[in-house]
């Protein structure tokens, strides 16, 4: 229901300017009186309700597909412009990190890729069909066997469902199924096999400095 708000608002957002040319409209055609001045503003506000609501119900459903098709947990915070989350290596230890590296650099979506020595990647993700993209980094631990996944949006990104909001959401579940083959899984799939689940956004490393350069 929290999330679901939180879409809302954005939604809401989103339909304002247009309930409110709406209403412009509607007053210039019927003419400004107090009968229609009523009318017109209940009928927008009730159009700007409906359609906001039914749209933010939209960005909702999409989210929980995504979430759950890529293996990672689903909290209010999804629509936050960053993203921080733990993927851990599952089965075979050798060699997996290559293999994360491979299945990433070999992603349509990922660009600009670089390499800050073996323990971290640099790069942009296209969340989107357009080239609008986030900003990503991948930090190993070979120790405990996980990585860190740290997106952050900048550039304006549509979002989930036009939303504006959940672009960097987007990218981690894309990014999770990706480096899926690799041997690695997110933070969902273990909360739903019993494992120990890993904080998404805010949680582990959410204070680390951050930039795209460095």
């Amino acid at each position: 229901m929290r999330l679901l708000m939180a879409c809302w608002r954005s939604a809401a957002a989103r339909c304002t300017p247009v309930m409110c040319v709406k209403l412009v409209l509607g007053l210039w055609q019927d003419g400004f009186t107090w009968g229609t001045v009523g009318e017109d503003v209940v009928s927008s506000v009730l159009a700007w309700g409906a359609v906001s609501l039914v749209w933010a119900a939209v960005g909702c459903l999409r989210l929980a597909k995504l979430a759950r098709g890529a293996g990672v947990e689903l909290s209010v915070r999804a629509l936050d412009e960053r993203q921080i989350h733990s993927l851990r290596r599952v089965g075979a230890s050798d060699g997996w990190q290559e293999r994360v590296r491979g299945e990433l650099t070999a992603s349509d979506r990922a660009f600009l890729v670089a390499e800050r020595g073996r323990e971290e990647i640099r790069f942009r993700w296209r969340p989107g069909r357009v080239d609008l993209s986030v900003w990503g980094s991948l930090a190993f631990d070979a120790d405990s066997g996980t990585v860190l996944l740290d997106i952050r949006n900048g550039e304006g990104n549509s979002g989930v469902a036009g939303l504006r909001k959940g672009a960097s959401f987007v990218a981690v579940c894309q990014i999770a199924r990706v480096v899926a083959s690799a041997g690695v899984e997110g933070d969902g799939a273990r909360k739903r096999g019993g494992g120990p689940a890993m904080a998404p956004a805010g949680g582990r490393g959410a204070d680390r400095e951050w930039s795209p350069t460095g």
